[in-house]
């Protein structure tokens, strides 16, 4: 099963904000998928957004 971080998760594991990490999910930089209301990234979205 592969792991789903939350966009909070993701915005420290970058030491960025919550929403630089969703402004980069809206222009397609960050792939996401949305669970009702909130976008969770997978780990390899992230590994992926990191080797560019």
């Amino acid at each position: 099963m592969m792991e789903l971080l939350t966009v909070r998760e993701v915005a420290a594991y970058l030491k960025t904000t919550r929403q630089q990490v969703r402004r980069m999910i809206q222009c397609g930089e960050l792939r996401a998928v949305k669970v009702g209301r909130e976008y969770r990234i997978t780990l390899a979205a992230l590994a992926e957004f990191l080797e560019e």
